[in-house]
């Protein structure tokens, strides 16, 4: 069957499909349409003749290439099929099962996931100490994937990334320890995911014969999501492209946002020069409304590191962007909730997105007071992360003693209990007094009853007393905990922050520990008109209403962040969500509900013309 690309595409799209011959960059502005030229550009190659087993693309989700290829297959026929699609992992796996042999991997290898992975490292740290934590193997596990990712060295690593260079004057043992994990995972016949990108690049680098035959094999190299490709993945391409004619990358320099995974946004910016490429534009926005555009195309222009191209409204004038600016993560979260429950009403879907996750717990609590169904991405719902379980257990077993699942958490907290020892306990537990008898029994080293029986002793069940006995708890005996336990400590202690503030804002105790066990009684909801998520998360999704959250110094752009131009591109991608209406929030203050730290608005805001938002009148 023909397709009509004159009926289907606009004038930029269709330049793409019909003229993409040769080395091409496609710059495809957010809402663009760059999926839909994609799959629109295999049906022109297979119609001009090309075998669709020639043609390899290649995407950053199985998901996606199984989409494209669906659709080319809806347009064009069944032969759609023969197309080598999925990411880069996929086509590795499928060389390496090839020719793995070359590179010494026998072709029935078994492939790490990331907990395997971590867990194989620990234990290899562990001859070293038999101490170690998972904490302390989890940056050594980032340390030898950006040394895979970016083909340089661990010290190159260590001393180029801000958070891992303490690890520096360990670095002996770590070269020690990569080369064992290295050694074991041999021995097993074992490869991790990182591996799979870098023994295939090996094989395609050293191996002619191998590197020839795909080179000629496959006449059409396509890749989508091209601005969040790393050194390997570049250079693969680079490999597989050859001395050949028919490349074409697409992407969004100004949506890459995943240097942490390795990505290197230089591999846009350098490959009209370094292919000598022609490029395309998709600058049509078919989402936003023109207003939202503007503030879209405002945001980027300060930008240092980008490709020039202006964002073009098909869409007529809406509301206004709108500013929100409250006292404190309180108000913030009463004002949003009012806006999303009239928006709920008609029918619309939102998303409020944030820079970390910790920036919507106040937000996660007000929801499930309210009974209104949200999702979260990037991250594990607030009331379900096992440092607020930890914390809460100690308020339920003071007002239920007779809790044994709360019983069981809390007691476990203290070194060298076990599960079994605690369970023989629980059952002649009836009183506080009990409760404060058992501990002492159990913290030998004294870590926490003194501390237990003293709030036991001076607490009510009210709201305020509930949130001082969680804030004595954790600085008294959690904070070490928490930092002992959990290799992103730092991100957690905010979610103690908003714990203790909520604990205030019930009438009881009784209705503050309701409204946890509710939250989390039913499963995640697929298809909620409300979803909280991550900025990292929201990339590519829409929304008719978004809500862009925790728009303060320090907190976007990230204080903890080595890249502002990076920072800004997350505020860009953001704010390119919103189908219909955007907000933009900060708060003049944070920090706990007894103490606050005074706050300013992100320059990402102050950037922005005045004329080109309005600023919420409440």
């Amino acid at each position: 069957m023909a397709v009509d690309y004159e009926k289907e595409l606009n004038s930029e799209q269709r330049a793409v499909v019909q003229n993409g011959d040769g080395v091409s960059l496609v710059v495809a502005g957010p809402g663009s349409g760059k999926t839909r030229v994609l799959i629109y550009r295999l049906c022109h190659i297979m119609e001009s003749g090309q075998k669709p087993e020639n043609i390899l693309l290649l995407t950053f989700t199985n998901k996606a290439a199984k989409e494209m290829i669906n659709r080319a297959e809806h347009l064009i026929g069944p032969d759609a099929r023969k197309i080598t699609a999925g990411t880069f992992h996929h086509f590795a796996n499928m060389i390496l099962r090839r020719h793995g042999r070359t590179v010494g991997i026998e072709n029935n290898f078994t492939i790490l996931d990331e907990q395997d992975s971590l867990s194989l490292l620990l234990r290899i740290l562990r001859k070293f100490d038999e101490k170690a934590k998972k904490s302390q193997a989890s940056p050594i596990s980032r340390i030898i994937s950006l040394s895979k990712i970016k083909m340089c060295s661990l010290s190159d690593v260590i001393r180029s990334d801000r958070e891992l260079s303490y690890l520096e004057r360990h670095l002996v043992q770590i070269e020690e320890i990569s080369s064992l994990y290295g050694k074991i995972k041999r021995e097993n016949g074992a490869v991790d995911f990182d591996d799979l990108l870098y023994f295939c690049h090996i094989i395609l680098r050293d191996n002619k014969l191998v590197r020839e035959h795909y080179q000629n094999y496959y006449r059409h190299l396509l890749v989508d999501e091209f601005q969040d490709s790393d050194r390997v993945q570049e250079d693969t391409i680079s490999l597989l492209h050859g001395k050949g004619d028919n490349l074409m990358v697409v992407g969004d320099d100004a949506q890459s946002i995943y240097s942490f995974r390795g990505a290197e946004i230089s591999n846009m910016l350098n490959f009209k020069d370094k292919y000598r490429a022609k490029v395309f534009f998709l600058s049509n926005n078919y989402r936003s409304h023109s207003l939202i555009v503007d503030v879209i195309n405002y945001c980027i222009k300060n930008s240092q590191q980008k490709i020039d191209k202006k964002l073009l409204a098909t869409k007529a004038p809406g509301l206004h962007p709108v500013i929100l600016e409250s006292n404190d993560p309180h108000e913030e979260t009463m004002r949003i909730l009012e806006l999303v429950e009239t928006r709920l009403k008609t029918g619309k879907k939102i998303g409020i997105l944030f820079r970390s996750v910790y920036l919507c717990s106040e937000l996660e609590v007000e929801l499930s007071k309210r009974g209104i169904d949200y999702d979260l991405r990037g991250g594990v719902k607030f009331f379900e992360q096992a440092h607020i379980k930890d914390l809460l257990s100690l308020v339920r077993a003071y007002e239920n003693p007779r809790d044994s699942s709360a019983l069981l958490r809390l007691f476990t907290l203290f070194p060298g209990i076990g599960e079994k020892r605690v369970m023989d306990m629980i059952d002649s537990i009836s009183s506080r007094a009990d409760i404060i008898s058992a501990i002492r029994k159990l913290d030998k080293k004294g870590l926490a009853s003194g501390l237990v029986e003293k709030l036991f002793a001076s607490q009510e069940a009210t709201p305020a007393n509930a949130a001082r006995m969680i804030d004595d708890f954790y600085s008294g005996f959690y904070s070490t905990y928490l930092e002992e336990t959990f290799d992103d400590s730092t991100d957690r202690k905010p979610d103690v922050d908003a714990l203790i503030s909520a604990a205030t804002r019930f009438e009881s105790t009784t209705e503050f520990l309701s409204s946890f066990a509710l939250s989390t009684e039913h499963p995640k909801h697929k298809n909620c008109d409300v979803i909280l998520s991550t900025i990292h998360q929201a990339k590519g999704l829409e929304w008719d209403v978004v809500f862009v959250i925790g728009l303060s110094e320090g907190a976007l752009p990230s204080s903890r962040s080595q890249d502002v131009e990076e920072e800004r591109r997350l505020f860009y991608v953001a704010i390119s969500r919103a189908k219909e209406e955007l907000f933009m929030s900060f708060c003049r203050q944070s920090g706990r509900f007894y103490g606050m730290e005074e706050q300013f608005p992100s320059r990402f805001l102050d950037e922005l013309p005045s004329d080109s938002y309005k600023r919420a009148d409440f």
